[in-house]
């Protein structure tokens, strides 16, 4: 995203909110750049709640499948602040085939302070080569996308 583009967070982005501990900052005072991992992880685990498919282990032997994290990149616009509480939204960007492109904006007061994405790869559980997304897991995707969830 360049400085003139805003990102367009959609509405079936789901959203938890988090606030800003002691032991997220670094010397600065502000938050460590590296806890956008972990507020990306809140968001992406409430995500998939949301879908149906909360992240217990049982959930994936059910679906026989591992979701594997390949890609991850992060975009620094502003700081945050001890006890802020920023508002995370998660959207599947795009469903490919065997992978899901996660896209992520966390927010103080409707200021974005980073955006970023992950990329997840449905493997199979046993030789962890890339499979197609199972189709429960799809069809959820899809009609989250479609506003229909």
């Amino acid at each position: 995203m360049n400085k003139k583009e805003t990102l367009q967070i959609p509405p079936y982005a789901v959203k938890a909110e988090e606030r800003i501990r002691w032991s997220d900052l670094d010397a600065a005072g502000i938050m460590y750049f590296g806890q956008y991992v972990r507020l990306f992880e809140i968001g992406e685990t409430e995500f998939f709640r949301t879908l149906g498919f909360p992240y217990t282990n049982t959930q994936f032997e059910d679906l026989g499948v591992w979701m594997l994290r390949v890609n991850f990149s992060c975009d620094f616009h502003s700081p945050a602040y001890i006890d802020d509480l920023l508002a995370i939204y998660c959207w599947a960007d795009t469903i490919g085939g065997a992978s899901i492109k996660l896209r992520f904006a966390v927010e103080r007061d409707s200021m974005i302070l980073g955006d970023g994405s992950c990329t997840i790869v449905s493997v199979d559980r046993i030789n962890k080569k890339a499979v197609k997304i199972p189709d429960a897991l799809r069809s959820a995707l899809e009609k989250m996308q479609m506003g229909k969830s």
